[in-house]
């Protein structure tokens, strides 16, 4: 603005510009790096230039600070004359440049962007270009500094703070980053036409048989536009060509670089370097990662297939050819220490957290092969496409209307559910029920609702989910009838079949000869099953407990388990799945009444089929739970079928309120083992 001819005054003027509030006089000292006496020779001063231009003078608020009269900031902010956009990133940063409110991230970005970009910047240039004060952008530094890519380091000098490290690091960094860093300096910089930029790139792409996506194109577009202008002043140091730095890609970049005056085999190694990290939408046939990288891709997914469960094609279908392409500027990245800023990488983690950890897993392969670990960013992308590749399978797509049922292992407490609305709700089909990798990855077109014991990420906005406990109360109930209705898959007025109505119409009418007989098969029909006897479960292990002392509830969980390890049942890594799978969902195992059904999905560690019951007589609850837990039934399952008898058993003891109202006056082992008989669970 230049209004203040007097030493600090135009600092001083900035100072009461920018804030909204009154300035105390050890801010004015603080920011303007004066003594107290210098603060009130400068007021002095500028009230007489204020007062010359017919403006009222800087007020005094007593023992609270200075501050401009509102009709003095008016006047000041309209005098300000209008900043014409930088045509250039020299032109930006080498001229008055503000970028005030910004996010804590983004100035942060900026920081560095501006010490990058000019030979030194003072704190006081800091304080003015963010509009912040002296201790924000100390504190901003020093977070910097912890985040600078080694080798990198900022120095002080007399003139200021300095940037300090490998051209190539910084630059890097800036690539890396660029997409933020375009948006935010984008409403005060004024880009020349990109025509010849973009048609050089199509250049490539015709002598490469490549094909960059358009974000891709439009991202080295401008990239190369910022790095032909810092090249100018920051040249790379010269090095000497290995045999494997000639490519397609660099020839084509020594070309496009001599017809700009830049004859640097530096510089267009590392253009090069720069181009290859890009994603494709196609890769050449004789490009030459392609036969390296195919197979590596077969082995990543036959890898996943193992871990999943699932039988996705490792040859060359279109999963395959997907990944191998996309490995291709994964590979370079890697190679090149090009970090890759995934902006999706927390949703994706959320919303796909099993099949990500699976993905993580399933990347050892090309892990290997580059020698290094492969980032969660890096791996979002990855899973992306496993996903993509699930959902076009038939995993598990029901042409028919429905509604799914979720659990976290895909057995256990979701059986328990789904016997339940089964029951009540014939005429609704239940699919499932499904482990949430399952619910990650499948199609939705025929899902009208999703039912989970575990609280599941949102994954359409057309999808309803909601959560229920294993055994739903009578509101819990209502709310279900709701949701089917609103699905419209149950009529308004429909209500749920009563098994014991049934029973009672039939016996109006007629004499029963074999009531239980009846009440099975009548079971059977109304859960859509063919009428068959229970069978017992033959062959299973099952072990009886009774603890008196009090533990907490991970103490409980491996108590009650411990006899099942020590029979070779289950290992100690199913345990420690139990015990991940509670913090990560929390109380979904508890099925109510004190009841809590510890169980994993089998390939966590089960050898063979098991069941222990384990009565701690002082309850415990989960972290960050209230349900009060007396009974641990640890269910070691082989698959989804052979435990169902016991678990359909002890639905049975839940709902009675004699077997449980024995349960809980149960002293010693034996008493608990009568009562487990007496309700065929041992």
């Amino acid at each position: 603005m230049n209004f203040s001819q007097t030493r600090h005054g135009e600092q001083l003027i900035n100072e009461l510009l920018k804030s909204d509030s009154t300035v105390p006089l050890t801010t004015m000292i603080e920011h303007l790096h004066i003594s107290r006496r210098s603060v009130f020779y400068t007021i002095n001063r500028v009230n007489r230039e204020l007062a010359a231009s017919s403006l009222d003078e800087i007020e005094n608020i007593r023992c609270v600070g200075y501050r401009l009269p509102t009709a003095t900031k008016q006047a000041l902010l309209a005098a300000q004359p209008a900043r014409a956009a930088a045509r250039s990133y020299r032109d930006l940063f080498s001229g008055r440049f503000h970028f005030a409110s910004l996010e804590a991230d983004d100035r942060l970005l900026l920081t560095f962007f501006c010490l990058l970009s000019r030979p030194a910047t003072s704190l006081t240039e800091l304080m003015v270009i963010f509009a912040v004060s002296k201790n924000t952008v100390i504190k901003d530094l020093h977070k910097l500094a912890h985040r600078l890519p080694a080798g990198l380091t900022i120095n002080n000098t007399h003139q200021g703070k300095q940037l300090i490290g490998s051209e190539a690091s910084q630059r890097r960094w800036v690539f890396e980053n660029f997409r933020q860093l375009s948006k935010l300096v984008a409403p005060q910089l004024v880009t020349a036409d990109d025509t010849h930029f973009r048609d050089q790139l199509k250049l490539l792409e015709r002598i490469t048989g490549n094909a960059f996506t358009n974000d891709s194109l439009t991202l080295l577009v401008n990239f190369t536009r910022w790095l032909i202008e810092r090249q100018a002043a920051h040249p790379l140091p010269p090095r000497q060509l290995a045999a494997n730095d000639y490519s397609l890609t660099f020839t084509w970049a020594d070309s496009f670089l001599n017809d700009l005056h830049i004859n640097s085999a530096a510089e267009a190694t590392f253009l090069a370097e720069i181009v290859n990290t890009q994603a494709f939408q196609h890769v050449g046939a004789d490009n030459p990662m392609i036969p390296l990288l195919r197979p590596i891709a077969s082995q990543m997914i036959r890898r996943f297939n193992e871990i999943a469960a699932v039988e996705l094609p490792t040859a060359d279908q279109n999963l395959n050819k997907k990944l191998t392409v996309h490995l291709v500027s994964t590979y370079y990245r890697v190679k090149y220490h090009i970090t890759y800023r995934n902006p999706l990488v927390n949703q994706i983690k959320s919303s796909y957290r099993e099949t990500f950890e699976l993905v993580k897993r399933a990347v050892q392969p090309f892990n290997q092969f580059t020698g290094e670990s492969l980032s969660d960013d890096e791996v979002a992308l990855i899973t992306v496409y496993f996903s993509g590749a699930l959902r076009n399978t038939t995993m598990p797509a029901k042409e028919k209307r429905g509604v799914l049922v979720i659990c976290s292992s895909g057995i256990g407490t979701s059986e328990l559910l789904i016997a339940q609305l089964r029951s009540r709700y014939p005429g609704v089909h239940f699919v499932g029920p499904y482990n949430t990798f399952q619910f990650e990855n499948i199609r939705y077109q025929s899902i009208k609702l999703v039912l989970s014991t575990i609280n599941l990420p949102k994954m359409s906005e057309k999808l309803p989910v909601m959560t229920v406990p294993v055994i739903p109360g009578e509101a819990d109930w209502r709310q279900i009838g709701t949701r089917l209705q609103e699905a419209h898959l149950i009529e308004a007025q429909q209500q749920p079949v009563q098994l014991q109505t049934l029973m009672d119409i039939i016996a109006t009418h007629t004499r029963i000869v074999d009531p239980q007989g009846l009440e099975n098969d009548l079971k059977a029909y109304l859960n859509n099953q063919t009428p068959h006897p229970l069978a017992e479960v033959a062959g299973s292990k099952s072990t009886v407990a009774v603890v008196s002392q009090a533990v907490n509830w991970q103490e409980a969980l491996k108590f009650s388990m411990s006899q099942l390890v020590a029979r070779n049942v289950i290992t100690e890594q199913y345990v420690q799945k139990i015990i991940e799978l509670t913090k990560t969902h929390g109380d979904y195992m508890a099925i109510g009444k004190g009841i809590f059904l510890a169980h994993a999905t089998p390939s966590a560690g089960v050898n063979e089929l098991g069941f222990s019951y384990t009565l701690f007589r002082q309850p415990f609850c989960v972290d960050h739970s209230d349900k009060q837990i007396c009974l641990v039934v640890g269910l070691a399952p082989v698959d989804q079928r052979q435990h169902l008898t016991v678990l359909s058993r002890l639905l049975r003891c839940v709902q009675n309120d004699q077997w449980l109202t024995n349960l809980y006056r149960v002293k010693e082992r034996d008493q608990l083992i009568q009562l487990l008989t007496a309700g065929r669970l041992l």
